[in-house]
């Protein structure tokens, strides 16, 4: 009786244990596959932002607007380049020419810089009306970028201060505009001031009640100018009226309030390390995902990024003190060399260490377009999207190489970026370049590729284990 009872009782204890391993089995079975769940959800969740961003009708515009202006932004740095570097009194050409010869030649770049750079905010202005009102599907863009072109003047003071000459006295005249308000200060003005002008002028378009028909045979344009009589009217005046009124009661202009409680603290933001480096983790969070961050994070960072880069540029030619560290070619010069997440120095680290002659053979292929910063085929086909291992590196190390960059600026290390220039200049030229022709931020370069590519190292490796454990049980 003792033996079966013994028995019944290992039966019990057995039958029990398998019900408990069951439970544990299923309930991880069902949390895992909650969690699946979840991670789907929060990556659809994350797709569906990035694409309704990336065709939110105003930020596509702004993001077109800022690609278009890129050959006049790059213009103007190589004009600012030149001026201040080889054709400046002193500089490498003064042993050559006199020096009042050479500030007769520096007048050519003078006059670029006015014709571009001193006019960003009015070109920004007529370029995100135009695609605005094309977005839109507005049969007269062009009527919608001179409307925005006309209430950017409007927004503008109508007394203006300006420096006398060699003198620190000021001087005010009354129907002058300063390229200040013009350039760099006007460029959230002439996005603001557009977005608005341009969606009150096609709303009023539409309406039949105020558009002039005109029978016979007539030229398209004349029915166009026609149609659009009386919104260019009115949306002109309720700027005016808006900025008069601002002025009357509060003795501010509307010009002054935008840049105060819009443009200040957005460049506070993106030039700030922090902010920074919050925005660039989740942009290259992002991009390991497979979603093009453009339309969320290049929409939040570049405006108030060029903004800066412009304000360097300017007091670069000036003479003046530079003002910001972090600008728009920051993050090419030292956190994305190679392309986004310094894939460059992941390669670099294939050709070191990598014994897998797929990966060595691939790295062979992609390292010409990658030393353009061009780094879609090693994103997607090495790959590093979805791969948690290579995720890691691809979205920390550039932050880290960040500090470094920003820390070595503060101590004077390094010149702070005062030329602009495209994403595409290689690494090492673009440094020589944005910076003025400064040696030490191309040492700084290398120095962050070499640190670059020993923290990818590890993470290669592993995943090369990995792959190496994966195919030795199949």
């Amino acid at each position: 009786m003792a033996e079966f009872d013994s028995a019944w009782a290992i039966r019990f204890r057995s039958y029990f244990l398998y019900i408990h391993c069951m439970n544990i089995l299923t309930t991880s079975y069902f949390i895992s596959g909650r969690e699946n769940n979840m991670k789907e959800v929060a990556l659809k969740k994350m797709m569906f932002l990035a694409q309704w961003m990336g065709s939110q009708v105003h930020l596509r515009s702004m993001r077109d607007s800022f690609i278009t202006l890129i050959p006049f932004l790059v213009l103007s740095g190589m004009m600012i380049l030149i001026n201040n570097v080889i054709i400046n009194p002193g500089g490498i050409l003064s042993g050559f020419t006199e020096d009042a010869v050479l500030r007769n030649w520096q007048g050519i770049g003078e006059k670029v810089v006015n014709g571009t750079m001193n006019i960003l905010g009015l070109l920004i202005g007529i370029l995100f009306s135009f695609n605005l009102a094309r977005n839109r599907q507005f049969i007269n863009p062009l009527m919608a970028s001179l409307v925005t072109v006309s209430c950017v003047f409007v927004l503008l003071p109508v007394i203006n201060t300006f420096p006398v000459l060699d003198g620190g006295e000021l001087m005010s005249i009354k129907g002058a505009a300063p390229y200040a308000l013009l350039g760099t200060s006007g460029t959230f003005v002439a996005l603001i001031g557009g977005a608005l002008a341009t969606e009150l002028f096609i709303g009023i378009s539409k309406n039949r009640r105020l558009q002039i028909r005109i029978e016979g045979n007539v030229p398209p344009a004349v029915i166009q100018s026609f149609n659009t009589l009386f919104a260019v009217m009115i949306t002109v005046l309720v700027f005016a009226f808006a900025s008069w009124a601002m002025v009357q009661m509060f003795g501010l202009e509307l010009q002054d309030l935008i840049n105060t409680l819009i443009q200040k603290p957005l460049l506070g933001l993106t030039t700030s390390l922090p902010g920074f480096l919050v925005l660039d983790i989740i942009n290259n969070f992002l991009f390991s995902l497979g979603i093009n961050p453009g339309g969320i994070t290049g929409a939040v960072l570049d405006p108030p990024l060029l903004v800066a880069m412009q304000q360097n540029m300017d007091a670069w030619a000036a003479g003046r003190d530079i003002p910001n560290i972090i600008v728009r070619p920051f993050s090419d010069l030292y956190g994305r060399m190679g392309g986004t997440g310094m894939t460059l120095c992941l390669l670099i680290a294939v050709f070191i260490k990598s014994r897998r002659s797929e990966h060595r053979s691939f790295s062979r292929t992609v390292i010409p377009t990658t030393l353009f910063n061009i780094n879609e085929p090693v994103i997607f086909g090495f790959p590093i999207i979805f791969s948690p291992l290579l995720m890691l590196p691809f979205t920390f190390v550039p932050a880290i190489l960040y500090i470094i960059a920003y820390y070595a600026t503060v101590l004077g290390w390094v010149s702070k970026i005062v030329v602009y220039i495209p994403w595409s200049v290689p690494p090492l030229i673009s440094g020589y370049l944005a910076s003025g022709g400064d040696y030490r931020n191309v040492i700084l370069q290398l120095i962050l590729i070499v640190l670059g590519v020993l923290l990818y190292l590890p993470f290669l490796m592993f995943y090369e284990r990995l792959l190496a454990m994966q195919e030795s049980k199949i």
